[in-house]
């Protein structure tokens, strides 16, 4: 990573830890506002700094968003500064309001949680009104005249595998232009949960769905970063876009409510690098040491299959958080599909793409590409 140049490209800020859900997968178990959340002057300081560093796409999430209210605040002063607004909501607070505001601030994409069918999408969620909400959220979003854009947001885990076909129908019904996919992992509530969280098992046949599913084009399908990495499948989902492994701390940045900086929202609480209130954000992310599990990445810290794998600095294991939360280990993902179709014996012979980046990568760090 010595020549890759660090700066939070993509942030992802809890701006509250309220909720008015008690989601059952939720990854940093959201429910009531802390007691030392950020001020508005406090966040739009913090606004002028991430576009300062070169920020371009700053989501705000939660908890639920929607339950600060200077949200819009937030948002305009993200657009006044030149970088991208977006929101991910659970919809349930969406009102035709609320959507005027969104076009009105200029949220480049408003992302609404949708987790199954009725039945499912209510017990995760743990309320029964939470479906029809989200599909009058959709309803209202897909009728407004100048929205820029908005799309459902999906964690699939053993629960809703079986239902993908259903929930994109669903979606396309509900005249949804884009859906993300995303798995769920063992972080937040859902440790309490580890019967629930995508199977290893299960897990080939989720990325088979995936790749069917994309054939389908009346829904723009957005593949999350925690699935694929290399192999046949995994470069399939990129679609020659090949993934640099994990951003946390190079590319990307989580912030939470209270100020604590992390690579990326998701990470559990080891991974916070600091807080905004005792040294600037500038201060967190030009540290030297900062991001170390990233940004100082080396082959020794792999463990595993990881370990010896020839995609190992290209991917670094993959993403941070399925991998410690799957395994204990930074560098061990079980979670590959290369991992996966290896250890089945299935023959994969990279393409052109995928062979010039290994041969530049290997090149640069003077090593030869192991057989492997």
């Amino acid at each position: 990573m010595s020549e890759f140049k660090f700066y939070p490209q993509a942030v992802v800020w809890e701006i509250t830890f309220a909720c008015n859900m008690r989601c059952l997968h939720c990854g940093t178990a959201a429910g009531k506002q802390r007691p030392d959340e950020l001020t508005t002057d406090e966040a739009l300081a913090l606004v002028d700094e991430l576009c300062a560093l070169g920020a371009v796409d700053i989501t705000l999430s939660g908890g639920e968003p929607l339950m600060r209210q200077d949200w819009p605040l937030l948002a305009k002063r993200i657009r006044d500064n030149g970088a991208k607004p977006y929101i991910i909501t659970n919809g349930f607070a969406v009102t035709p309001e609320i959507v005027d505001t969104f076009a009105d601030v200029g949220m480049q994409n408003v992302g609404v949680s949708f987790d199954g069918v009725q039945k499912t999408h209510n017990f995760i969620r743990q309320r029964d009104d939470s479906y029809d909400r989200v599909l009058k959220a959709f309803g209202l979003m897909a009728k407004h005249p100048s929205l820029r854009k908005f799309c459902a947001l999906s964690q699939i885990s053993n629960i809703n595998l079986d239902e993908m076909e259903s929930i994109r129908d669903i979606l396309v019904d509900n005249g949804v232009p884009q859906w993300r996919i995303q798995m769920t992992t063992a972080t937040g509530r859902m440790k309490e949960h580890g019967n629930l969280v995508m199977s290893l098992d299960n897990y080939p046949r989720f990325v088979d769905k995936i790749l069917e599913l994309k054939q389908d084009k009346r829904l723009d399908i957005d593949v999350g970063e925690n699935i694929g990495y290399y192999g046949c499948k995994g470069t399939a989902l990129m679609e020659g876009h090949p993934y640099w492994g994990c951003f946390a701390g190079t590319r990307g940045v989580g912030i939470e409510s209270n100020g604590d900086i992390k690579g990326c929202l998701s990470m559990p609480e080891q991974f916070v690098e600091g807080n905004i209130r005792e040294r600037s954000l500038t201060e967190i992310w030009n540290d030297p040491n900062a991001f170390a599990y990233n940004r100082q990445f080396k082959r020794d810290d792999a463990g595993g299959f990881c370990k010896e794998c020839k995609y190992l600095p290209m991917c670094r294991a993959g993403c941070a958080t399925t991998a410690v939360s799957a395994s204990g280990e930074r560098g061990n993902n079980p979670y590959c599909t290369y991992r996966i179709e290896h250890e089945q014996g299935v023959p994969c012979q990279d393409n052109e793409l995928i062979t010039n980046l290994l041969t530049a990568v290997y090149k640069q760090i003077g090593e030869e590409i192991p057989a492997q």
